[in-house]
């Protein structure tokens, strides 16, 4: 730790550099590698062949919520990579969801799932992660056998990336393998005309790592021979120790974190060295040696230490601006993430009912998954945002870093493993290999080019009637250019959208539309993949273990059972008559409240879809007492409406902006769209929320039959995620149902905020309710994950 003590000494040879070749570098990397990452939340960890593919994608920006994009892709491919399904899902916040589905004769085998976005599009397809499934098929022949004879490769790394004579190096040693690796494994060096003469030894640190120190000698190889608990054994040579060089060491304490450089054996030692320190492509901090000077350590700022958290990317470079050596750590491990207040209210009775509540007080949108409980040490949200989507090779139970008490040193070493690949210092450095295309992602955009009578139709008005599946139809008017092109951008629907255009006529039949003819090509960009599938720790073969076997049967033989009683339940809810204004409605409360303006306690009055005779009122208010059981008007000294619930005076709302009784008259009843009374709720108390008609917000048409046949376009929307098993489901379909197998028992991408900031989970078990565990993910407003992972109490 002496390097420590030589801050104040050195702090005058280390300034800002100036301008240098590094400039552009720097430039290039602050304004064209923004790179995004995708990690994906499964409702299942395998499946039966048939089954749905139910996921929640969360996008980001480095180690926020994406800002970028606005559109991501997820696809199913097979081993062959062929694409068996695509779906195009919104980025709202940097979340998604969606359901992937597969058809009942797939075979058994590993399936891959790859998600992206346009922007991702602009960089290398290896830096896109693929999570790989596991499908199993009762009626396939051959089926997924864990490999048994994949082995691990190891490699040795030193600190920085220099192994320089006569001086003590920290190395980590690494564990490679698409394999489990062993949980315990060890090693020693030696000198390799010397191999009984043990120069060092060490113990994993983990199933990943291991490290140990060693001071090299001139013309000397060393070598380290490592063998695991099973007798597996590997020789693998050090790096070849430099005459000369500069060496990088990180030292730590309980409150600082130290860069320590030290030249050996160079000209003019350390004179004009740069130290340059990047987070998430982003420069952080920069630093140039000014003096000739053999020795320096410098402390990383405290308010980088408190601004930030991740991997933090050391890199050094001489006066030449060449890179000569380089060293990842990772800060503030212990402030990635928040943990909810959760209530347990379970049982291990079988098919009862269960509660978990969570404290909710930020309101924040949760998702949470209750499943089978296998190995929690996998990659999951934490793990994927700082660590495993930022590198290529495969890191072994990666969440392991990321939990309570977790092994710092291991993952310190493992960092010393690797190297920051989404960028690199020399392809910067040069102005021309940047591509400074930014992609065009506004949510659905499109663009088209109209043609009369087969020639460009330019600088002309066209008239466009369109729908979706969820809204009536709607009407504008676009322009086209010299071209005979115009965009429609920032569309946000579902399904696809039926087009009707014709020249600009109060008449849409008008004839002039006959030889009226639209193109259109999508804004967003899908991409083929074209990168190697990674590979996977099973073969398929004929099995001889029938436990597997088995329990796949009995899987598929329930989700027959399941898909009887689905079909049941459609059948079932096709005759009873569920009224559409209800449907309708809920919508709409969907389209105009948000946050605390949802709640248990409300009740809906829809003047958009329901025919109400609100037109002889001249106040809502007058209009809604008597309506609404416990609400009464009383009137104030300049005559205006004051609401009362319970003898005591509420709370009004205008768009969710709090409003005066006295302005409630200047408010047009024909211009509400909906209104809504609560009582007891939340933070809003007793309330009155007023919501006002927006364009779409107008009743059902009866224009389909006007739609022109021959002026007729279909585009693309978004894919919606399919319906999830519920409790209603279980209450009154499957709850008598033999054999209640279920693996997943819960599963909510966009859990209600209900009572008192309170998110409640509730559930049945199955037949046999042990061993399961409970996932809540949430992204504050400050794009800080909240995360737990545990098993049920």
């Amino acid at each position: 730790m002496k390097y420590f003590y030589l801050v104040v000494l050195f702090l005058c040879t280390i300034t800002n550099f100036a301008q240098s070749k590094l400039d552009t570098a720097v430039n290039n990397l602050e304004a064209n590698y923004t790179q995004e990452k995708v990690y994906l939340l499964f409702d299942k960890d395998d499946y039966i062949a048939g089954d749905n593919i139910w996921f929640k994608a969360y996008t980001f920006d480095g180690y926020k919520p994406t800002r970028i994009s606005t559109n991501l892709f997820v696809e199913l491919y097979d081993k062959n990579k062929a694409l068996l399904d695509r779906k195009l899902v919104p980025i709202v916040d940097g979340q998604s969801d969606g359901t992937l589905t597969m058809r009942k004769e797939v075979e058994e085998g590993i399936y891959y799932v790859r998600a992206y976005t346009t922007a991702m599009n602009f960089f290398s397809q290896e830096l896109q992660h693929i999570d790989q499934i596991k499908i199993y098929n009762p009626i396939s022949k051959l089926k997924l056998v864990p490999n048994n004879t994949l082995k691990w490769n190891a490699t040795v790394n030193p600190e920085g990336g220099n192994f320089i004579v006569n001086q003590t190096t920290k190395f980590a040693v690494r564990l490679n393998s698409y394999a489990d690796l062993p949980k315990k494994w060890e090693g020693f060096i030696v000198e390799k005309n010397d191999p009984t003469n043990k120069l060092a030894s060490f113990t994993n640190l983990d199933e990943n790592v291991a490290t140990f120190s060693l001071r090299g000698e001139v013309g000397k190889i060393y070598q380290a021979k490592i063998s695991d608990e099973k007798g597996n054994q590997q020789t693998i040579d050090l790096p070849e120790v430099k005459q000369n060089g500069v060496l990088l060491k990180i030292a730590k304490n309980e409150n600082d974190i130290a860069i320590q450089l030290k030249s050996i054996d160079l000209e003019h030692q350390l004179l004009n060295h740069k130290i340059i320190g990047t987070i998430n492509n982003r420069l952080i901090f920069d630093s140039k040696i000014v003096k000739e000077i053999a020795t320096v350590s410098t402390i990383i700022p405290k308010e980088i230490l408190e601004k930030h958290n991740g991997v933090l990317n050391i890199t050094i470079f001489n006066e030449n601006d060449q890179e000569i050596a380089s060293r990842l750590l990772f800060i503030n491990q212990d402030k990635l993430s928040t943990k909810p207040q959760i209530t347990f209210e379970t049982n291990n009775n079988p098919r009862e009912i269960n509660t978990i509540k969570i404290n909710n007080s930020d309101q924040i949108a949760l998702t949470s998954v209750i499943r089978e409980s296998k190995n929690t040490d996998v990659d999951n949200l934490l793990s994927s945002i700082w660590l495993t989507r930022d590198f290529k090779s495969k890191i072994s139970n990666p969440a392991q870093y990321f939990r309570e008490n977790s092994n710092l040193e291991a993952l310190d070493a493992l960092l010393i493993s690797e190297k920051w690949e989404r960028f690199d210092w020399k392809e910067l450095a040069d102005t021309q290999s940047i591509d400074n295309t930014k992609p065009t992602d506004l949510f659905l955009s499109y663009k088209f080019k109209a043609f009369e009578n087969g020639e460009e139709l330019r600088n002309s008005t066209i008239s466009l009637m369109y729908k979706t599946q969820d809204n009536d139809k709607d009407f504008t008017v676009v322009q086209t250019d010299y071209e005979g092109s115009f965009e429609l951008t920032n569309l946000f629907y579902y399904g696809p959208m039926a087009i009707n255009y014709f020249m600009n006529s109060e008449n849409p039949k008008a004839s002039n539309s006959k030889n009226l003819v639209l193109s259109v090509v999508p804004l967003y960009k899908i991409s083929s993949f074209s990168a190697d599938l990674p590979p996977t720790k099973y073969n398929l073969e004929e099995s001889k273990d029938q436990t597997v076997v088995n329990d796949v049967k009995k899987q598929a033989k329930y989700n027959e059972i399941k898909k009887f009683i689905n079909d049941k339940s459609i059948r079932l809810k096709e005759v009873v008559v569920v009224a559409d204004k209800k449907s309708k409605t809920q919508k709409l409360n969907d389209e105009l409240s948000r946050g605390m303006f949802k709640s248990i306690n409300e009740t809906v009055i829809d003047f958009v879809n329901d025919n109400k005779d609100v037109q002889g009122y001249t106040n809502i208010i007058d209009f809604l007492a008597g309506k609404v059981a416990g609400l009464t008007v009383t009137k104030g000294q300049s005559g205006e409406s004051i609401p009362m619930i319970r003898n005591s005076a509420v709370n009004i709302y205008y768009n969710e902006m709090k409003i005066s009784a006295d302005v409630i008259n200047t408010i047009n009843v024909r211009d509400i769209a909906m209104v809504k009374v609560f009582k007891g709720s939340g933070l809003l108390g007793d309330a009155i929320a007023i919501y006002t008609k927006r364009g779409k917000d107008t009743a059902p048409s009866t224009l389909d039959n006007n739609m022109l046949p021959n002026n007729l376009i279909q585009i693309g929307g978004y894919n919606k995620m399919l319906p999830y098993f519920s409790n209603d489901d279980y209450e009154t379909l499957y709850n008598g149902i033999p054999n209640d197998i279920r693996t997943v028992l819960y599963w909510n991408t966009n859990m209600e905020i209900g009572q008192n900031n309170e998110t409640e989970i509730e559930y049945y078990n199955n037949d046999n309710p042990k061993n399961y565990s409970i996932t809540i993910i949430g992204i504050d407003e400050k794009g800080q994950p909240l995360f737990l992972e545990e098993k049920i109490k």
